[in-house]
């Protein structure tokens, strides 16, 4: 079922959010408002002049805009061109397909996935906040060019459907099991560390 990926991760977060999370952590009360959005508003869609777009998908880009909004200007430039290199590699991974699907040997969920998990990473190694607003920006500005692309064919595109939203849910997944897994290994080699010093101190 297209989509169920997205709601899994959306119930995930919002659970989190409003369950587990210490209630004085900034992002408790947006992240529960924005998920339990997604939730409410997955199967819905709007329509904008000729565009047909998933209102999940709308909401998304919303929030990275406001995400990345009070950055300085150097990091909106980078941003920028950020956003070019990942809606660049988004449309051309489509029309591959679409020209030359014997190319794509695996579902192609999982290597639109592993593709932007790759890019998002290169380009912001450091802040996974800018990470994810860059693959959710520079992905749906691809789904919108491939929409007016399409549409010359009189070829119908919903801009952020479901299947792009279990590909969105697949990226972020990685992105905060890596970065999640990455801070565990850090306290532990800092535990381990403290524990050796303490060791040696006591020798000496």
């Amino acid at each position: 079922m297209p989509g169920i990926l997205f709601l899994f991760m959306a119930w995930g977060v919002w659970i989190t959010a409003t369950f587990i999370l210490d209630k004085k952590e900034p992002l408790r009360l947006p992240a529960a408002m924005v998920s339990l959005m997604l939730i409410i508003l997955h199967p819905k869609t709007l329509t904008i002049s000729f565009f047909q777009i998933g209102a999940s998908s709308f909401i998304l880009m919303c929030s990275a805009y406001l995400l990345v909004y009070q950055g300085t200007w150097l990091k909106k430039i980078y941003l920028f061109f950020s956003v070019m290199i990942i809606m660049f590699g988004y449309v051309g991974f489509y029309l591959l397909e679409l020209y030359d699907p014997v190319w794509v040997l695996v579902d192609r969920k999982f290597l639109l996935s592993i593709g932007l998990f790759c890019i998002g990473w290169i380009l912001y190694p450091a802040s996974i906040q800018y990470r994810c607003a860059a693959i959710v920006i520079g992905s749906l500005q691809g789904e919108v060019f491939l929409s007016i692309f399409l549409s010359k064919w009189k070829i119908p595109y919903t801009i952020g459907s479901n299947d792009y939203l279990d590909v969105f849910a697949l990226t972020v997944s990685a992105f905060f099991t890596v970065h999640t897994a990455g801070k565990i290994l850090l306290a532990v080699k800092r535990s381990l560390e403290g524990k050796f010093k303490g060791k040696k101190q006591m020798v000496h």
